[in-house]
């Protein structure tokens, strides 16, 4: 048994169970933060050891990425979980439910979406929490749309093939301003 502060860690290595006593208060508190990220209390737990460990992207940000083509999705997460905790989401109604429930450091989008458009979602983001940094990727771009981008509280247009460097770069220079809940100027 591992014991630290007022709380108590019980490790079963055999059955690799973990066991945990904490404080009446602090179980309500952690209840809620799971709440209202969208985990469970578990995954949750499971996380900060990992961070603790140096073994999961405490530095990174939270990313995420909403787009339709699963083949771009899935190239798009891979390409940056090493470095980011990274969610996917299909449609804009989707992602904006994630959104309700979980923080986000930065929303990259697509423009073409079914349902609501990357534009709208931008748009929606940006009243709720404005502190989200949106970055948005198209395969179809023109001046019009980036502007619209632009004025929605985009903070960047990419053009797809995306450069994962270019994206990077993109995250890296926003991620301190989203992270100290900054929220974009008009």
């Amino acid at each position: 048994m591992y014991n630290c502060t007022d709380g108590k860690i019980d490790m079963d290595t055999e059955n690799k169970q973990l066991h945990l006593r904490i404080p009446k208060e602090d179980y309500r508190k952690l209840k809620v933060r799971c709440a209202y990220d969208g985990t469970s209390m578990q995954d949750y737990i499971v996380k900060l050891i990992v961070e603790s460990m140096g073994e999961y992207p405490a530095k990174g940000g939270s990313l995420l990425v909403v787009e339709d083509e699963a083949i771009v999705r899935e190239s798009l997460k891979d390409s940056l979980k090493d470095a980011h905790v990274v969610t996917t989401a299909e449609t804009g109604e989707e992602a904006l439910e994630l959104i309700k429930k979980r923080d986000f450091d930065i929303l990259i989008v697509d423009v073409r979406l079914p349902g609501k458009s990357g534009i709208e979602v931008i748009r929606e983001v940006k009243q709720a929490k404005p502190y989200i940094r949106s970055i948005v990727i198209t395969a179809f771009p023109s001046v019009e749309l980036a502007v619209e981008a632009m004025k929605q509280g985009a903070v960047d247009y990419l053009v797809k093939p995306i450069r994962i460097e270019d994206l990077e770069n993109l995250i890296w220079e926003n991620l301190s301003k989203a992270r100290k809940r900054t929220p974009l100027t008009e």
